[in-house]
């Protein structure tokens, strides 16, 4: 059990994600402001209308279909054998208690955070496999929004009609996301929609209450996580990440976003 931190220093947070970074060979810079869009590197993050939780804002299904395939792995092989998949492709887990103990592990920084390197990872290569070039850490912002598959089909939206409207070609996205597809009433198109998702042109950092990642199960996910299998029932938590006044950065995340030098991590080894 991983006992509660009232005040940690940004050293943690950065800490956490270094290591993440290193562990997973994903870029630590990408974590960073994943993170930072997320959920304002708030830990007991969770969304109003989705079932996204964490610091990473992992929706249910996509928790449990990664710890299914990959828990084993590192140290999770009760949680992993107590997960099943259903013939329409949704986890599920019999025991209600074991399944809630599963999903809390989303409040565990450490497990959030290695757990979206190997996310982005994964999505990397489908999304290499759909364009036939490696994806921007941006474009790795848009699957861990989209999922992989979504973030690939906008991509080749905006080469293919970038002028289309992105709200039809993802209306559940939409309907969640208000913010990311419309600037007020008037529907952004698809080109608009990937430069809000990958910061280019004046992009916002979009709070975890206005953003529920939509993305699937079924995209290809990864993940390395290591200790016991213990749910966090009371998580790592600081005051001094928190957003002041309506979406502003407060001083302490202003500091880490400008002071890090955001080093690229080493290269994976592994074959999934």
């Amino acid at each position: 059990m991983v006992s509660p931190v009232e005040n940690p220093s940004q050293d943690f947070m950065t800490r956490t994600l270094r290591q993440a970074a290193q562990e997973t060979g994903t870029d630590f810079n990408y974590l960073l402001q994943t993170a930072a869009r997320e959920s304002n590197f708030d830990v007991r993050a969770e969304a109003r209308s989705s079932s996204a939780t964490g610091l990473f804002q992992f929706i249910e299904q996509t928790w449990l279909g990664v710890m299914q395939r990959r828990g084993a792995d590192h140290g999770y092989a009760e949680a992993a054998s107590a997960i099943s998949r259903d013939a329409s492709g949704r986890y599920d887990v019999a025991d209600p208690v074991q399944r809630q103990q599963i999903l809390d592990l989303r409040f565990d920084a450490e497990a959030s955070a290695r757990m979206a390197g190997e996310l982005a990872a994964e999505n990397a290569g489908v999304i290499q496999s759909r364009i036939g070039r490696s994806a921007t850490s941006g474009e790795l912002y848009a699957a861990h929004f989209l999922g992989a598959q979504g973030a690939a089909s906008l991509i080749e939206a905006t080469q293919n009609d970038p002028g289309q409207r992105a709200d039809q070609l993802f209306p559940a996205a939409a309907r969640a996301n208000r913010a990311i597809f419309y600037e007020g009433s008037r529907p952004r198109s698809a080109q608009e929609v990937l430069a809000v998702l990958t910061h280019e042109g004046d992009a916002p950092i979009v709070p975890a209450s206005a953003a529920h990642p939509v993305g699937t199960a079924d995209d290809a996910q990864t993940v390395r996580l290591t200790g016991r299998y213990s749910p966090v029932r009371n998580p790592v938590v600081s005051n001094q990440f928190q957003r002041i006044g309506n979406g502003e950065l407060s001083p302490t995340l202003v500091e880490i976003l400008a002071s890090l030098d955001a080093p690229q991590a080493a290269s994976r080894t592994r074959n999934s």
